[in-house]
């Protein structure tokens, strides 16, 4: 994959290895928004605009290696889909539709607020809640849309605001989880450090976050690729094209760990994306 990168912009020559409809809209991120032909991603208070043309794929932002690194475009992801084929036989079935998907280095504390949003909903209804907490609790950007707001400024929302928004039941979880964020214990630089088991530990500690949401928050937030969340597509994939042993969400995760290990997060993603997209 050719990739130049200026002061303000990346263009990438498009290839099966970069995607951009593919991995905004393969479940991962919900803060971006299709405006005309044009796709913006929000990341805190940081943006980037991409327009895809028919050779190539430009990425232009004020905070290029902020979004050079966001879309982690130093890995090598034909080694990752090598490397997933080699461990299981058959695996490159799983990239007819998710060539172009890469994991973004999204931050942590926005992808917290994100996935404790997604519980039990759909994602046209998680991008309009997290749409309207940015746009009530962020500031205007130059772009017209709205940043995502800081912990600072979102603790000033109260269950109420959060209802009056649509986040529903998770409102109670969200105040609580935003007080929690705030204390050194829980802060995200502390909660970096952790080591895997640890950090899932801790993230299941926060009142209303499960298993799944944990998984998908270590995967997607804090890039910890030794997980794999399990939903009710996962759950699909495994009884269909895995295994007839009945295993609960836990031993179905703990099943695709033991084959694809620190690749488990990256094959959780390509399967997920293959459900969802052969319905």
């Amino acid at each position: 994959m050719k990739i130049l990168k200026t002061k303000d912009k990346i263009i990438i020559e498009n290839s099966s290895e970069f995607n951009i409809k593919e991995l905004l809209e393969c479940g991962q991120v919900f803060s971006y928004e299709l405006v005309g032909s044009e796709y913006f991603v929000i990341s805190l208070d940081k943006y980037a605009e991409i327009t895809l043309k028919e050779k190539e794929t430009v990425i232009r932002s004020k905070n290029i290696d902020y979004f050079y690194n966001y879309f982690d475009l130093s890995t090598d992801y034909n080694e990752i889909k090598n490397s997933l084929t080699k461990i299981y036989s058959g695996f490159d079935k799983f990239f007819i539709n998710g060539k172009g998907i890469r994991i973004l280095r999204q931050d942590e504390y926005q992808i917290i607020i994100s996935f404790v949003v997604s519980q039990n909903n759909n994602i046209k209804r998680i991008h309009n809640i997290l749409r309207k907490i940015s746009q009530k609790f962020g500031h205007k950007l130059d772009c017209g849309l709205y940043s995502f707001p800081t912990l600072d400024e979102l603790s000033k929302a109260t269950e109420e605001d959060f209802v009056k928004i649509g986040a529903g039941y998770r409102s109670k979880y969200l105040v609580e989880i935003v007080k929690k964020l705030k204390d050194k214990e829980y802060s995200i630089d502390y909660l970096r450090k952790l080591d895997t088991i640890n950090l899932r530990k801790k993230l299941l500690s926060l009142y209303g976050i499960g298993p799944k949401v944990a998984d998908c928050i270590l995967f997607f937030g804090f890039n910890r690729t030794d997980v794999f969340p399990v939903d009710t597509w996962i759950k699909k994939a495994y009884g269909t094209l895995f295994s007839k042993e009945k295993r609960n969400e836990n031993q179905i995760s703990e099943y695709f760990i033991s084959i694809f290990g620190d690749l488990a997060g990256y094959a959780q993603q390509y399967i997920f994306n293959y459900m969802i997209t052969n319905k």
